[in-house]
């Protein structure tokens, strides 16, 4: 039996050795991007849940690297994504005829910093959605960063760049389920709303440039704000056994302190239900890169945690409990 699986193994291993040297002979020099899978950007509640959705725009900026580059690029060059973890240029790129490697990085959402602001590492502002109930509002929220595989530069190669890409931001996942005592048909199509200190935060770019992961932004704090600032996650429809469609949203990584009321259902028959965070510590901590699942029932005395974990994106966790009626 064992000489069938060395046989198998010497077919594969020429398969791949002819299909590199085909590679290698209909390659022009072009530079070719695919992506790693992201891990979940809007996890088990059915917007992207491991892989970019095809026909995405992330930006790419590639640089010679040289402190005198011969070769320039148009950046930022705006990929779109393929189902297959392809990425497509909007134009053939090369890499520098010169023999030189590239520095690759991109950003997603398209858009959000220019080829200077790369290129001198400046710091940025980004803002999350205020309303993340369309799907589009959801994703231009999701802040991600991506960079090769491997490591800055990339040397000329045939091969496909893998780029891998961060979350950089914090994700919340909201599970809600009626108590006996509350009519479920009462909370079909309320609104979910999340209160947080700040839709605001400052993109360190010289950081993620450096890092391979780390904390690349930081909280803004809210100016002349007299009330909190907030997401709003979606509405609830039934899935059945007094259950509800998960929700999502991204948030910006930050303290939010303890006691302060941070998830509000409202009913379309007037009623409000709130979460408020646990007074254990004195603020609850939200990370870069993490999704925070928050499992909820709503009684008539309130919101009810019923657990939670914090994964990174990866997961966070969750937390379980009750929605507080309020006045």
């Amino acid at each position: 039996m064992k000489k069938y699986f060395v046989l198998a193994a010497a077919v594969i291993a020429l398969a791949a050795c002819s299909s590199e040297e085909e590679n290698v002979q209909t390659w022009n020099g072009e530079i070719r991007l695919s992506y790693v899978n992201v891990t979940q950007t809007r996890a088990g509640q059915l917007i992207q849940p491991d892989a970019f959705y095809g026909g995405e725009t992330l930006d790419v900026f590639i640089y010679e690297n040289s402190i005198s580059p011969q070769t320039t690029y148009d950046n930022p060059l705006k990929y779109t994504t393929n189902e297959d973890g392809s990425l497509t240029a909007p134009s053939t790129q090369y890499y520098p005829q010169n023999g030189n490697g590239v520095n690759i990085f991109s950003v997603y959402p398209a858009g959000t910093a220019t080829d200077d602001e790369i290129k001198n590492k400046s710091e940025i502002s980004f803002e999350v959605s205020e309303n993340q109930t369309d799907d589009e509002d959801y994703k231009a929220s999701d802040l991600m960063v991506g960079k090769p595989d491997g490591n800055n530069p990339v040397e000329k190669t045939a091969s496909s760049v893998q780029l891998k890409f961060w979350h950089c931001l914090s994700k919340i996942n909201v599970n809600i389920k009626a108590s006996d005592e509350v009519d479920v048909n009462d909370l079909v199509g309320a609104t979910v709303t999340i209160y947080t200190g700040t839709n605001a935060a400052t993109f360190n770019i010289e950081d993620a440039l450096g890092q391979r992961q780390g904390k690349w932004v930081t909280a803004l704090e809210s100016q002349g704000q007299t009330s909190s600032p907030f997401v709003i996650a979606g509405e609830l429809s039934a899935s059945g056994n007094n259950a509800f469609v998960g929700l999502s949203a991204i948030i910006i990584p930050q303290d939010i302190p303890a006691g302060n009321q941070f998830i509000r259902i409202d009913a379309r028959n007037q009623t409000s239900y709130a979460y408020s965070l646990p007074t254990i510590v004195n603020s609850i901590e939200f990370d870069s890169g993490k999704v925070y699942t928050y499992n909820l029932t709503v009684k008539k005395s309130g919101l009810t945690l019923d657990g939670a974990s914090i994964n990174n994106w990866d997961d966070a966790g969750s937390v379980d409990g009750d929605a507080i009626l309020t006045p």
